[in-house]
């Protein structure tokens, strides 16, 4: 197997679960080094923590993991025309003697779980969360990297966006041309949709851009992703358009700018994610923004928009070598607008590394 696939199956031992079942998405692309997708069909993973991984394949996957994962050559396939019964069964056969099966709970479809109830009848299903995410959140350099290349094409394309944006463009717009030039410059796709906001609309975190029109002298809020080698940036840029702030947008802006940097610097190693949390949050503690809406400073990043941990009062748990995470201070005022700086930080032995480099200063565009 794999280097991969073997230190995960040493970790399926130490945590004293039999197997561990997974169907296409980043933990196998993680362990496999190809991005395999199931749509409708059964296609799964199986890990155990002792003897030979297995998979159930649709047929027209079988050269894909022949090349993928030339290795695991205990494979059950089946095709459309026959369905995956006897592929099931097989696998069942293998691995029945399993009591414990872990799962991804954010993973494993209604469909797959009723196969591994028929076939796997003596094995309870746990999760098998924490054996993943022991392996998924501490990244290489090689994961870095690509997650600098994805943040330097989704900067690239904001630069350019900057430069466009005019007063009277809807956020729809905006959204549109960030799309485009992010896809042209190659990233693999969006991470997610872009949230472009503007004015008012810039108080809502997780607003959807709309048909309305930025106006002068408004917020216009950005945070936007992509992906390359299939690991994802997550940046977030507040901006002015069109006019000079007013005193009440710089103090805003500035509290939220200090609070990213205090809360960057303190991404290191045994940090906790409660103090990273704490740091990037005591600028926005001021009496002046007592009414302002706040929200967790960050989570994990890699294969998945959002990982562990979650950056965030009350995680104690401490930052380990490899952790990428995101910052992301933001003040929301409803009916007026709101803020977020977002920076994707990858903690060394060194200390924090920022993957992203996009100016953190207070910038009028489309004036």
């Amino acid at each position: 197997m794999s280097d991969r696939l073997n230190a995960f199956q040493e970790k399926v031992r130490a945590a004293g679960v039999d197997l561990v079942v997974l169907n296409p998405g980043p933990s196998m692309t993680y362990l496999t080094g190809h991005d395999f997708v199931s749509h409708e069909r059964l296609f799964l993973l199986f890990v155990p923590a002792q003897g030979k991984a297995g998979a159930i394949l649709p047929l027209l996957e079988q050269d894909n993991w022949a090349h993928a994962v030339p290795d695991v050559d205990n494979v059950w396939l089946w095709d459309d025309k026959d369905g995956p019964g006897a592929a099931a069964a097989a696998a069942g056969l293998e691995y029945g003697a399993a009591r414990t099966v872990g799962i991804e709970p954010l993973g494993l479809r209604y469909m797959e779980f009723e196969i591994l109830r028929e076939h796997l009848p003596a094995g309870e299903i746990v999760s098998a969360a924490a054996i993943v995410d022991s392996m998924r959140q501490f990244k290489d350099a090689d994961e870095a990297g690509r997650m600098r290349k994805a943040a330097e094409i989704a900067e690239e394309a904001l630069e350019e966006v900057a430069q466009l944006v005019r007063v009277g463009m809807t956020e729809k717009q905006i959204s549109a041309e960030l799309v485009s030039r992010m896809l042209g410059k190659g990233g693999e796709g969006i991470s997610f949709g872009p949230i472009v906001l503007g004015g008012p609309q810039s108080a809502l975190p997780h607003g959807v851009p709309g048909e309305r029109p930025v106006g002068a002298g408004e917020y216009l809020l950005i945070d936007f992703g992509t992906s390359w080698g299939g690991y994802h940036c997550d940046i977030t840029r507040t901006f002015v358009v069109g006019a000079e702030p007013d005193d009440r947008q710089r103090a805003v802006y500035e509290a939220v700018r200090q609070g990213n940097a205090d809360g960057c610097a303190r991404a290191t190693v045994g940090t906790s994610s409660h103090d990273v949390h704490m740091a990037a949050q005591a600028p926005l503690m001021a009496p002046e923004f007592a009414e302002f809406l706040k929200h967790r400073t960050g989570h994990g990043l890699g294969l998945d928009i959002h990982e562990p941990p979650s950056v965030m009062e009350g995680n104690h748990d401490p930052l380990g070598a490899g952790s990428v995470i995101t910052v992301e201070p933001g003040l929301y005022l409803e009916g007026w607008g709101g803020v977020r700086i977002e920076d994707d930080i990858w903690v060394t032995e060194d200390g924090p590394v920022s993957l992203t480099s996009f100016s953190h200063e207070l910038r009028v565009i489309g004036k």
